[in-house]
């Protein structure tokens, strides 16, 4: 690729706003029946106009980001008793916490915060982080429009499925849109906003004002598997995976992340993501691009284990106290025995080589498909949406490696890579 393609972009930062309190207490309230409008469907009166739905995850680290900017929400989720045990991780701040009833039939919801006279921005919305189930946040949305109305803003985090799918030819397709959150998100100053052709400037609107609320940068992308940032990202972890079982080892890798210029090791990275994410986006990811990556058995395996991640203490890394183990678990080097295909030996240039090739090669891809109108937007992506950190952008990276070392290392790993094949 030409060198005046690359381009280089300033670092992005921003700050957090904390949220601090002297009273370590949380005042739970009865449950209440919030007031529905006329016969027409709108949002319920005395309900915030931000909703959260699902409490996993993914799901209470957006929430998390919501409480500390003092945005009030409704979280909703089809279990109470999840609902109850997220409502004690905000048990040290003065916030009041309410069980209502949304009119929805199997589920659940509390209000967190103050505001139930708060107006919103533009529109009300939502942000779903249920299952990457195509039908499932389908059924959802159709509840929530039937519910409440045309006039809401019904926005997926989906990190795998294309907007399209979930809203197909529904009525309520004109309101759905992507808005896609990082891991950490605390960390991650940036979100993508994903629309389709149907979708609603109105709802594109609120989407971006409501990050921008959280101080993050609205990153508007192309609806397509993945979207940016994890359609690069899924080659590039599972890259790592399999490079374990061929003989790098764990610091090698970490090692090439970092000079790379990504916040962590991808090992630790998965490990933030939650290993069943993983396995789900890594199971959309080769059906939307059969062929493109050799799937690492590892992610199964650990899933299977119930090593689920750094939220419950023990995934590739053991977290005891929440600090990550300088080693890879003792299990997970028994997983990788198990699975490995080779012992073979690699510098850490080889190594760093392998692991961000494939990322560079799916970021053509994006391009091309116009997933990403230019590369100076994949390197806002890759900055807001993965850390990216290193002394130069992400596209100066690979330009300062030049097009024949590119090429020369494609041509002697793409036989036994399937990432590094541009077929």
């Amino acid at each position: 690729m030409p060198p005046s393609r690359w381009r280089s972009i300033r670092s992005m930062s921003h700050q957090r706003r904390s949220s601090t309190s002297a009273i370590p207490t949380i005042r739970h309230q009865s449950p209440e029946r919030l007031e529905m409008g006329p016969s027409e469907p709108e949002w319920p009166k005395g309900l915030p106009p931000t909703m959260l739905v699902g409490a996993g995850v993914v799901g209470l680290a957006i929430a998390d980001d919501h409480v500390s900017r003092s945005i009030p929400f409704c979280l909703v989720d089809k279990n109470a008793a999840v609902l109850k045990s997220a409502s004690q991780r905000w048990s040290h701040l003065d916030l009041s916490v309410r069980d209502v009833s949304i009119g929805i039939d199997g589920l659940s919801a509390i209000v967190v915060g103050d505001g139930t006279g708060e107006p919103p921005v533009t529109m009300p919305i939502v942000i779903e982080s249920i299952a990457e189930i195509d039908s499932a946040k389908r059924d959802l949305f159709r509840s929530l429009h039937e519910a409440f109305g045309s006039e809401v803003a019904l926005c997926s985090n989906t990190s795998t499925l294309r907007i399209a799918e979930i809203a197909g030819d529904e009525p309520f397709a004109r309101q759905v849109c992507g808005l896609h959150f990082f891991m950490p998100v605390p960390q991650r100053p940036m979100v993508e906003v994903v629309v389709n052709e149907h979708t609603d400037s109105a709802v594109i609107d609120a989407a971006i004002k409501h990050a921008r609320r959280l101080g993050k940068r609205a990153l508007r992308v192309g609806d397509g598997s993945g979207f940016i940032v994890n359609r690069m990202l899924s080659p590039y972890l599972n890259q790592a995976l399999v490079l374990l079982c061929r003989g790098v080892t764990a610091s090698q890798l970490e090692r090439a992340a970092m000079v790379y210029g990504m916040p962590m090791s991808p090992l630790e990275l998965i490990d933030w993501i939650s290993t069943p994410t993983m396995y789900h986006a890594g199971r959309a990811y080769m059906r939307a691009f059969p062929g493109r990556i050799d799937p690492s058995p590892l992610i199964p395996a650990m899933v299977k284990r119930k090593r689920f991640g750094r939220h419950c203490g023990h995934g590739l890394y053991d977290y005891p106290g929440g600090r990550r183990s300088a080693e890879l678990a003792p299990e997970t080097n028994k997983l990788i025995e198990t699975y490995r295909v080779a012992d073979d030996v690699f510098t850490d240039g080889d190594v760093l080589r392998l692991l961000t090739l494939p990322m560079w090669i799916e970021g053509q891809n994006v391009l091309q498909e116009k997933v990403a109108d230019s590369l100076e937007t994949v390197d806002l992506a890759m900055v807001g949406g993965l850390g990216f950190s290193g002394h130069t952008s992400w596209s100066a990276f690979f330009a300062e490696l030049g097009s024949q070392d590119i090429e020369a290392s494609i041509d002697k790993w793409q036989s036994t890579y399937r990432s590094l094949s541009r077929a």
